[in-house]
């Protein structure tokens, strides 16, 4: 089939005239344009991930000289940078809030995530920042259970429409060993390559040459394609971390591998005689004497190191200048330097304002995929739960993220302290202390605490004890 006749394929998709159908001939040639797309940008999310695993172009490329020191320092500040932005924006747990006043609904979900890794948003966030996009599908596992898996980009594709909407995705995936495979009339062994490919109703499953394995299999839900696309920015790798700090990152491990070889060499420093020659045994027993005896007295012999001078002054300032340059094109805040010992916490937040800017802009394409999750987990609810159709809607349950940074509990209370009664609802009080991490359950243990109190209060043993206190007024006295 022509591009002509793809595209015509893909408008009548959009449109609704056709269903993705992977059973058909042309939807299959669809599918292998679709991969060879994804085989294009895998070399760059790969290359990607190995700067973040510390394989940069500055280690692979960096030139040996036979017969001498070839350390290389491995510095890698784009990991760091990775993860600081992880912690910052998810390293709390997310917290959910039902905007009807449903606990039902929130006790839910926490029930159907609680098998779910502890690292899952963390490890999502993750992949976001390395990649500036990531994958999540869902799926009921072995005991039933709502479960996702993440998928990054250098093994997975969605092919979407020009609204965004998923129309199917592809899992790519390789034989954990090798298997005899034919190619060429010759049998040899190596891995495959297996495509899982999910649309709105079934998942298909797709070897290497495009053949059908095995028999398509429903996937249960009923709101599309299970899977969630998170995309941190429309540049794509133009605007990551990656792209900002690979040509820093290079210049840096390679200048500060030059200076590690530098100080390595001196070990190869020459003992310089002038005016004189030394026999190879006399240095053996110079090196036991600790002494040397040259020439006359009055003559012109001279001994001293021959050694390399090294601008210790320009070294320091290129590798400072480096990182700092860092610190900058990525807006984080190097917290090894020194600061004032009376600097107020307003002013320390200050210097982390455009991190946090930043950081809102991560938990924003983070938020997207877990509105997403819920949609189908409560898709998942409502198909599990007999006589709840329906009852579970996502579009009630509010997301809140908790920046993982210190914060003045005391200044915010004191605050709470002077705004006028009504000004603020309780709620939103309760989440604006850092160790309050779900309101919503904090609220039901004030309930309960309270009405634990009340039930004392009507408690008949304790009130036949309580003495009651006599009224001098009663007598007739009054205060004069």
């Amino acid at each position: 089939m022509s591009i002509v006749n793809l595209n015509v394929l893909m408008n009548e998709i959009v449109r609704g005239d056709r269903i993705i159908d992977f059973d058909k001939a042309d939807m299959v040639e669809l599918l292998a344009n679709a991969n060879y797309d994804f085989i294009t940008k895998q070399a760059i999310y790969s290359k990607m991930y190995e700067y973040y695993k510390g394989d940069t172009d500055a280690k692979r490329k960096y030139k040996e000289i036979s017969e001498r020191s070839n350390l290389f320092a491995n510095v890698n500040y784009f990991k760091k940078f990775v993860k600081e932005e992880v912690s910052y924006a998810v390293g709390n747990p997310i917290t959910y809030e039902s905007l009807s006043g449903n606990s039902d609904l929130i006790r839910k979900i926490e029930l159907n995530t609680y098998h779910w890794d502890e690292n899952h948003d963390s490890d999502l966030m993750k992949n976001l920042l390395i990649f500036t996009r990531g994958h999540e599908i869902y799926y009921r596992d072995d005991e039933g259970r709502f479960s996702a898996r993440l998928v990054r980009p250098t093994d997975g594709y969605a092919y979407r429409d020009f609204n965004g909407n998923v129309l199917f995705f592809i899992y790519i995936h390789t034989s954990q060993f090798e298997e005899d495979v034919e190619e060429d009339g010759k049998v040899v062994r190596k891995r495959r390559t297996y495509y899982d490919v999910y649309t709105d109703k079934y998942i298909y499953y797709f070897d290497d040459q495009y053949k059908q394995i095995r028999d398509k299999e429903p996937h249960k839900f009923t709101c599309g394609v299970p899977v969630s696309v998170g995309v941190l920015t429309y540049e794509d790798y133009f605007d990551s971390l990656y792209s900002d700090s690979k040509g820093l990152q290079d210049a840096l491990e390679t200048n500060l591998s030059d200076i590690a070889n530098e100080i390595s060499d001196f070990r190869n420093a020459y003992l310089f005689f002038n005016g004189c020659t030394i026999e190879d045994e006399d240095l053996e027993k110079f090196k036991k004497r600790g002494a040397i005896e040259i020439g006359e007295t009055g003559g012109k012999s001279d001994v001293k190191w021959l050694i390399k001078e090294i601008n210790d002054t320009f070294i320091q300032n290129s590798l400072d200048r480096y990182i700092d340059l860092l610190y900058q094109i990525t807006n984080h805040v190097n917290l090894n330097e020194k600061l004032q010992s009376n600097l107020s916490g307003v002013a320390l937040r200050s210097r982390m304002i455009a991190l946090e800017q930043k950081c809102t802009l991560n938990i924003n394409a983070h938020k997207n995929m877990v509105k997403n999750r819920l949609k189908f987990l409560c898709d998942y609810m409502n198909a599990t739960e007999i006589g709840l159709a329906g009852k579970y809607d996502y579009r009630d349950i509010k997301i809140s993220y908790t920046p993982n940074i210190p914060q003045d509990d005391g200044a915010t209370a004191n605050m709470l302290s002077l705004l006028p009664e009504g000004t603020i609802s309780k709620s939103t009080s309760r989440g604006l202390f850092s160790f309050v991490s779900n309101p919503t359950r904090e609220k039901e243990l004030c309930e309960e605490e309270m009405k634990q109190e009340l039930d004392l209060m009507d408690d008949p043993y304790l009130n036949k004890a309580k003495i009651p206190i006599p009224n001098p007024n009663l007598n007739g006295d009054e205060d004069e």
